[in-house]
C-alpha cells in the first residue's frame, strides 16, 4: 500500500525535521560548553597547584641562601679565631684589624680557596703598619 503525504503533512515533517536539527546542534553546543567549563576548571586547580610548588620552591632556596650565607660568615670567623686574628662581627659584617700585608693576602687567598659568599671587600690603611679589613657577606 503506497500512501502519499499531502503537503500540510510534508511541510510538518520539514518543519519538525528542521526543528530536531536545532535541538541537536543546541544540545552538542551545550555539551560542548560545558567541557570547556570543565577543562577551565581543572586548569585553574593545575595553575594554583603550580603556584603553591612555585612559592616553595622559592622558599626554600630563600633557606638555602640564608644558611649557605650563614655558614660563609661562620667559616671565615672559624678561620680568624683559628688564626688569633682580632675582629668585630657586626651582622654579617666582619671588621679585621691585621698588622702586615701578608696576613691580608692569606686571608685574601683563604676567601678565594673557599668560594665564600662575599658582596663587598673593603680595605683601610689606618696608620703605616695597620690595616682593617671591612669583609660583607651576601645577605
Amino acid at each position: 500500500m503506497n500512501y502519499k503525504l499531502s503537503k500540510r503533512e510534508q511541510i510538518l515533517l520539514k518543519v519538525l525535521g528542521a526543528i530536531s536539527v536545532l535541538f541537536l546542534i543546541y544540545f552538542i553546543e551545550i555539551r560542548i560548553i560545558s567541557s570547556l567549563t570543565e577543562s577551565r576548571e581543572a586548569l585553574s586547580n593545575q595553575v594554583q597547584t603550580f603556584n603553591a610548588s612555585k612559592q616553595q620552591l622559592s622558599q626554600l632556596k630563600d633557606y638555602e641562601d640564608k644558611i649557605k650565607n650563614m655558614s660563609s660568615v661562620r667559616v671565615f670567623a672559624n678561620h680568624l679565631d683559628e688564626k688569633n686574628y682580632i675582629y668585630k662581627n657586626k651582622e654579617g659584617l666582619l671588621e679585621v684589624t691585621m698588622l702586615s700585608e701578608t696576613n691580608l693576602i692569606e686571608l685574601l687567598n683563604f676567601i678565594n680557596n673557599e668560594r665564600l659568599n662575599i658582596a663587598s671587600i673593603n680595605m683601610k690603611l689606618v696608620d703605616e703598619n695597620n690595616l682593617t679589613l671591612s669583609i660583607d657577606f651576601d645577605n
